[in-house]
């Protein structure tokens, strides 16, 4: 009698499916170790608008930018990053023109501050320079400065300003803005003005 036609090859199927699924566990186990979830990354919204000022890179003066909005939001070095606004840098003038890399230190005579604007959100901006100092160096006096509006994307040159400071102390108006709901700027008459403004008294005072 031919017994083989009674065996049975469902044992091994059986082993086959098990291994199967066992390799297919160890496999989706191995891929969720190797690929965690992301984590969310947390970073501001990007510029919409960049507010660029620049003097002569070899003067010893510092100049300072500042900005309100409409809602009493000031920005300048005493108050560097508040809601969407923030003062990329408060340049001293040549005091801090000195970057220590690895193998020595590297003087970059740049004179330059920018205030980033993260929003298209509907809303009128003061901008002004204020003449901090001059360190006592005469060779500063008179102090030229341009200060440019920008629209980053699409990227557009919206206002060029020339002003002259002529004394420590000295505040001038550049222009005042509004961004429409559509995004677009327009400018109005104003010569308002920041550094004595009383919403700017309320921030405490930093050293440089």
């Amino acid at each position: 009698m031919d017994t083989n036609r009674y065996k049975s090859t469902f044992g091994f199927v059986d082993l086959l499916f098990n291994l199967l699924v066992g390799f297919t566990f160890l496999f989706m186990l191995a891929f969720i170790l190797i690929n965690p979830v992301a984590k969310k990354e947390a970073h501001d919204p990007k510029a919409e608008y960049l507010v660029i000022m620049s003097w002569d890179d070899n003067s010893k003066a510092d100049i300072d930018l500042w900005i309100k909005d409409d809602v009493d939001t000031i920005v300048g070095f005493r108050a560097k990053d508040v809601a969407l606004l923030t003062l990329d840098r408060d340049d001293l003038g040549d005091r801090n023109d000195m970057y220590t890399s690895k193998e020595n230190v590297e003087l970059v005579p740049v004179n330059r501050e920018v205030i980033s604007i993260r929003s298209k959100t509907q809303r009128r901006y003061v901008v002004t320079t204020h003449f901090y100092n001059n360190l006592g160096d005469p060779d500063t006096i008179p102090e030229n400065i341009k200060i440019e509006l920008l629209q980053v994307n699409p990227y557009k040159i919206l206002k060029i300003v020339e002003v002259t400071l002529t004394e420590p102390s000295e505040e001038k108006h550049v222009f005042e803005f509004e961004v429409l709901n559509d995004g677009d700027v327009v400018f109005h008459e104003s010569n308002q003005l920041i550094v004595n403004d009383a919403a700017l008294q309320s921030i405490p005072y930093m050293d440089r």
